[in-house]
């Protein structure tokens, strides 16, 4: 983490000379960011790294020589630095953008199709926000998770379950922003098949969610989908609230179900987790379990307490496994949470509440 009084030092990579224009000249606008070098690929930033002169990275995807995330995965290995990918992202590569996520990558700023030079424009204070967040990440080489589906070693044998589609009364709502997709990668890939319903709250734009339920299926043995509309909470199955969505559950008899609604309008984040641990709260009380893990803010730290005050199981992430401490150091602050825990003891906890041993 960087020192207050001290610049945050950016490492700029992109083979497009206009990006590299265009991201020096708006980083010297700032006193807090300091521009160390501008590189049009990784191979020449390699020698900033061994200097350790470098806070933040800026990367693209596409480039000559090494591309952006073969660079990322050797520098979670060798360097580990807090990464900002800044690309062109469509609904096609989408998957690439969830996999530099979960490789260890902070957070994602789209290049524009069209109007690049003006939208460019329209994203400079983005991107210095992310930059910023980025600076406040801690980021180790235990960050890297492989989505390798070869490399993942099967605690359990395949769960007929996950396809008969068993009705539960229990609900597991787990709510993640910066750094989320690392950490659930590695919660999901140790998680029973035969566990509740699980609700994912990731704060994700719309192009994204669907990909990241892609990629936590490939890893997981459980079924994991974009949630749709009156899809019902079953055993072995986990729904990610779409971005740029809202989602609350209610009761259909004997079984729950989601509801996805548009974003809300008194909200900066949609999905909204307190929104929906708020809902979980007040339709399943005590059957719920709560999880708030990283992410820089404050959202589920309300919902996570209304729903301890209903009598469900709570915890947080804590400070010494989060890339941002944020959301459950606000979530343990604000009395929503039982205990604290590391992220490797986050998937025993689901078991033990459960009943899986």
């Amino acid at each position: 983490m960087i020192s207050i009084n001290k610049k945050i030092k950016v490492l700029i990579i992109d083979d497009s000379a206009f990006i590299r224009c265009f991201l020096t000249d708006l980083i010297s606008t700032t006193t807090d960011l300091e521009v160390v070098a501008a590189v049009p690929d990784p191979t020449k930033a390699i020698k900033f790294l061994k200097e350790d002169k470098v806070d933040v990275i800026t990367l693209d995807v596409e480039m000559p020589n090494m591309d952006g995330l073969e660079f990322l995965r050797y520098l979670m290995k060798f360097y580990p630095k807090p990464v900002l990918m800044i690309s062109s992202w469509t609904h096609t590569s989408s998957e690439l953008a969830v996999k530099a996520l979960s490789l260890g990558a902070i957070d994602c700023v789209g290049k524009p199709m069209i109007g690049f030079r003006e939208g460019m424009e329209k994203l400079k204070a983005e991107i210095l926000d992310k930059i910023r967040v980025a600076a406040q990440a801690q980021v180790s080489k235990n960050s890297f998770v492989s989505l390798n589906q070869k490399n993942l070693s099967p605690v359990f044998p395949a769960s007929p379950g996950t396809e008969l589609e068993i009705t539960t009364d229990k609900v597991i709502a787990i709510g993640a922003s910066t750094g989320g997709t690392v950490a659930l990668t590695e919660i999901f890939k140790k998680l029973h098949p035969q566990v509740p319903g699980i609700i994912i709250i990731q704060h994700m734009s719309a192009m994204f969610t669907p990909s990241f339920a892609a990629s936590l299926q490939q890893v997981s043995h459980l079924k994991v989908k974009e949630a749709a509309d009156k899809d019902q909470i079953i055993t072995g199955q986990a729904l990610v609230v779409p971005g740029g969505k809202s989602l609350t559950i209610e009761k259909s008899g004997a079984k729950y179900q989601v509801k996805l609604a548009p974003p809300l309008r008194d909200s900066i984040y949609n999905p909204s987790i307190n929104h929906t641990l708020n809902s979980i709260a007040n339709v399943a009380g005590r059957n719920a379990m709560g999880i708030i893990l990283t992410g820089m803010g404050d959202d589920g730290a309300i919902g996570l307490k209304a729903m301890r005050e209903k009598g469900a199981y709570t915890i947080a992430q804590d400070e010494k496994t989060s890339v941002i401490y944020g959301m459950p150091q606000k979530a343990w602050e604000n009395g929503g949470a039982v205990k604290q825990v590391s992220l490797d003891q986050v998937y025993s906890e689901i078991h033990h509440w459960s009943g899986i041993k």
